[in-house]
């Protein structure tokens, strides 16, 4: 279907989710949520899409984060600050999928727009990203996505994005450094980067151990060590039974490429 705020392109098994708000600096608002909610959910529930790529139309900004003018609207009419709630059920929902998630960031990254980094599992930039936060500029707390952020990078760094607020930006080169991305590349080939890799999982590996895999490296992530390494051999019973690892045993000794079904 046809959406308002964001482009949706399906290649086989890839499915591409793009902000498409370059005037607005493609800013989150009440329907563009509503909009990337709808595509997550598909995501999640059909067994044909197994990769997606969150991306952003223009040059100029990878997303602003919350709307703030119409955000600042509902706050004047309402009489309560309105703006966070709309963000929570498209991250919620990000952060329940197991599938993978590939974030090619072009321009600003602003604020909420963090969101879409630290909810997803291969974050690539182009040469012209920028990384900040305004929300101390606006009166607000960055506790969500600052947190998500903090798991991916240090700590120090995440603190001084917050708290110095737009005085602090991180470049393209600077969060390569400091492990918020895996590869930086010229603008003008960011896509086609986030295209070969999703193509590369998408095409070259079982769809279940994909899933596991991240299942496994988050839920060792959130218990520690002690507990989290231990629960990982558990983890490896999920899918030892299914179609898909008897194939790969199969075309590993019959010297073919095996055909993975999600099965």
């Amino acid at each position: 279907m046809a959406y308002k705020d964001i482009l949706v392109e399906k290649r086989g098994r890839i499915v591409c989710m793009t902000l498409n708000r370059p005037e607005r600096m493609n800013s989150i608002s009440v329907e563009t949520g509503n909009e990337m909610l709808e595509v997550l959910t598909e995501y999640r529930d059909n067994p044909e899409q197994w990769v997606m790529i969150i991306a952003a139309a223009g040059q100029k900004s990878f997303c602003s984060g919350m709307y703030v003018t119409e955000a600042a609207d509902k706050t004047a009419a309402s009489g309560r600050t309105e703006g966070y709630t709309i963000f929570k059920p498209w991250t919620d929902m990000m952060q329940s999928i197991n599938k993978p998630f590939i974030c090619a960031v072009n321009g600003y990254c602003i604020g909420g727009g963090w969101h879409l980094v630290a909810d997803s599992d291969i974050i690539i930039a182009a040469d012209n990203a920028c990384f900040f936060d305004t929300h101390v500029n606006i009166g607000l707390i960055n506790g969500v996505e600052s947190a998500g952020l903090a798991f991916k990078m240090p700590v120090g760094i995440v603190m001084r994005m917050c708290l110095e607020g737009r005085h602090f930006k991180l470049s393209a080169q600077q969060a390569l450094q400091w492990g918020l991305v895996s590869e930086v590349v010229p603008k003008d080939e960011l896509m086609a980067k986030a295209w070969e890799i999703a193509a590369h999982i998408a095409d070259d590996a079982a769809p279940l151990a994909v899933q596991g895999s991240k299942k496994a490296i988050l839920g060792a992530i959130d218990r520690g060590p002690v507990a989290g390494i231990p629960w990982t051999w558990e983890r490896l019973y999920d899918i030892q039974d299914t179609d898909d690892v008897k194939e790969g045993f199969r075309a590993f000794v019959e010297k073919r490429k095996p055909k993975f079904t999600g099965r």
